[in-house]
């Protein structure tokens, strides 16, 4: 069934995860344009998977490996005449694509309701292989039903438990989780990790995706995405520092770090995160990035031993990783047995 509408929920505190969730607009609307308002009555062939652009590794489509060949694609090729009911009407309405910036704790107190014909794609960063945990504060936010799509974003080293996490959070706010996508982005503690990233490559790929997951969703319902619901998740990681303003004289006492703060605990009056709420910090630098006299940071000891670490995560994965796409439609049988509702 093709959506009657499409919401992008992105959670970006220092713009990464903002650039994959508009190249996923993008794509979605260049697929929705396109895409018939029903299923097609004439069988369609196989996609192309060439590798090694586009290769299929169990349960996955990865993409975006580099190639000196030009970049494979996902292609739709149903031969089907011009005449038949399924060509999109020019006449007809589009589906709208819109975006949602779910950073900030009162965005999350916006309304926020789908329904069952919609579909919701949830954009985020991972952090220390977990979900951000200012996401589970999100009372305004209900599916009834709608499709989702969970796109966990990360520095070229691994998503860990970010997608169960992610994917669990949705399943409790009532939606039907159908897909996952790991994409690439720079790393928000070492520029030079994934530089670059979302790069043309990767714009490229999720415009594929896009149009894989549209023309599979007009194919008809997807099933529920299965994923481990019984492990237990990791250890939250824990932030290296609390960012402080290093110059005081240099603020201008603006108060942008204290209103974009995710967790809302920096304190308006003195611009600093109170001692009993540092361990709320999760290290996400949207005070930093957002701080336009760029006064806001860590002391120089704490840059050197970030920066240590950093080094060790570069070293360790110095390749350029794929961006996934997994569907529901697409799974074999599951390691583990499909949430129950």
């Amino acid at each position: 069934m093709k959506p009657e509408r499409v919401v992008i929920a992105y959670f970006s505190p220092t713009g990464g995860t903002k650039k994959v969730a508009q190249a996923l607009k993008d794509g979605l609307e260049a697929a929705l344009t396109t895409a018939p308002t029903t299923a097609p009555t004439t069988a369609l062939p196989a996609l192309s998977t060439q590798a090694p652009v586009i290769k299929a590794q169990g349960l996955n489509i990865k993409l975006g490996a580099r190639s000196s060949a030009p970049s494979a694609a996902l292609t739709l090729r149903p031969t089907i005449p011009a005449t038949t009911p399924d060509t999109p009407d020019p006449s007809a309405k589009p589906t709208p694509v819109t975006t949602v910036n779910c950073l900030t704790v009162k965005s999350r107190h916006k309304d926020l309701a789908l329904g069952p014909r919609d579909l919701f794609v949830l954009v985020y960063p991972v952090y220390f292989g977990r979900m951000p945990w200012a996401l589970q504060q999100w009372p305004a936010l209900h599916g009834h039903g709608a499709s989702a799509l969970v796109v966990s974003v990360y520095g070229n080293r691994a998503i860990e438990d970010g997608e169960r996490e992610s994917m669990a959070l949705l399943k409790e706010h009532g939606f039907k989780v159908v897909g996952a996508i790991e994409a690439i982005a720079e790393h928000s503690q070492e520029r030079t990790l994934a530089q670059g990233r979302p790069d043309a490559q990767d714009a490229h790929d999720f415009k594929t995706m896009a149009a894989h997951i549209i023309a599979t969703l007009t194919q008809g319902e997807l099933p529920e995405y299965a994923f481990d619901v019984t492990t237990a998740l990791k250890a939250p990681g824990k932030a290296p520092a609390v960012p402080r303003i290093l110059e005081r004289a240099q603020c201008d006492d603006c108060g942008r770090c204290a209103r974009l703060c995710p967790m809302q605990i920096i304190d308006p009056q003195t611009l600093e995160v109170p001692e009993e709420k540092a361990a709320l910090c999760m290290g996400c630098r949207a005070c930093m990035a957002c701080c336009k006299l760029q006064c806001r940071g860590f002391p120089q000891p704490i840059l050197a031993a970030i920066a240590a670490r950093m080094s060790q995560i570069k070293a360790a994965n110095p390749e350029r990783k794929p961006n996934v796409l997994k569907l529901s439609s697409e799974q074999a049988a599951a390691p583990h047995s499909a949430p129950t509702t």
